[in-house]
């Protein structure tokens, strides 16, 4: 069963999962799917065509799933999803896709995004990616696994970080970086 707060606002047509836990003041859109156990602490929101995965953890003041800031975009459906066991702390925010991409922005499994994070629109960011707090991603970034991007690092839209790559904190990054 599922623990809402009174305070907390879920449309209809949201899917909540066994053991969620959504607290003060946060709003679920009815495209919303929470899996079992994930966590809302307070005040976020989600909404569009957006999946949390099983045990994905948000911080207060992060919103997931809004539109995209991309002016090509009309309201057309596209969504986002978070992968498994993901944290998301404060004020990050994760843009659903916009048109001309894939349809979705990914978050992998088992990643972290610091506070004040930005994936925006179309970015895919694979399992166990790090990105320290104040990182902005721009649209149709991808990010392999296990990268590692350092505090207030800025990255051009359709730049691809490689696998396990450390990306220095600061960093205006408008190539393509390598692997490991």
């Amino acid at each position: 069963m599922a623990e809402i707060h009174p305070t907390a606002t879920v449309a209809d047509g949201a899917v909540i999962g066994l053991g969620c836990r959504i607290g003060p003041g946060c709003v679920i859109g009815p495209g919303v799917v929470l899996e079992d156990n994930v966590e809302l602490i307070a005040h976020v929101v989600i909404e569009g065509s957006t999946r949390l995965a099983a045990g994905v953890r948000v911080f207060p003041f992060a919103t997931i799933g809004m539109a995209p800031q991309d002016l090509k975009y009309k309201n057309e459906p596209t969504g986002c999803t978070v992968g498994a066991g993901t944290l998301v702390r404060e004020g990050v925010t994760v843009h659903r896709a916009s048109v001309g991409g894939t349809g979705t922005t990914v978050v992998g499994a088992s990643c972290m995004l610091m506070a004040t994070a930005h994936v925006a629109h179309d970015c895919v960011v694979g399992d166990g990616v790090i990105l320290a707090n104040n990182v902005m991603l721009g649209g149709h970034v991808h990010v392999d696994a296990g990268a590692f991007i350092g505090g207030g690092a800025a990255v051009h839209q359709t730049v691809r970080i490689g696998r396990l790559a450390m990306v220095s904190g600061l960093a205006g990054v408008t190539n393509d970086i390598p692997p490991f």
